[in-house]
């Protein structure tokens, strides 16, 4: 455990009647945690006293959280993939029903000239 750099506006006696040190746990439970500590190691005579200045639940439950909001936006962004690619296969049957309304149309264009043709025809011959 070492000394941690950062200034704590608390000055916390231990039992053995000196200012603690603010020191940072190494731990694998508690990385990263604050705490104070008796100056004094307690195979030197120190007291062992220790103060968590970091809560760990609210650690915890901090952690907690930013791992479900990491899960949700992986999520959103998977849907956010599947949907694309979703629209982009609308996009392409769009196109294709398109293409087949302008080809009907076209046809359907060709058939009105074709029947104006023959009546036209038809009734040019009833004139003669």
């Amino acid at each position: 455990m070492s000394q941690n750099s950062g200034i704590i506006n608390e000055n916390v006696i231990c039992n053995c009647g000196n200012s603690c040190n603010v020191r940072t746990s190494r731990t694998v439970n508690n990385l990263g945690r604050r705490f104070f500590g008796c100056k004094m190691p307690k195979d030197k005579g120190g007291c062992g006293y220790f103060k968590w200045i970091d809560p760990s639940l609210e650690v915890e439950l901090l952690k907690e959280k930013l791992k479900e909001v990491e899960e949700e936006m992986y999520t959103l962004k998977y849907k956010m993939k599947e949907l694309g690619g979703k629209f982009d296969s609308l996009k392409q049957k769009l196109k294709e029903i398109k293409q087949e309304r302008d080809c009907a149309k076209a046809k359907f264009n060709r058939l009105v000239v074709v029947v104006l043709c023959f009546f036209t025809c038809k009734n040019y011959l009833w004139v003669v």
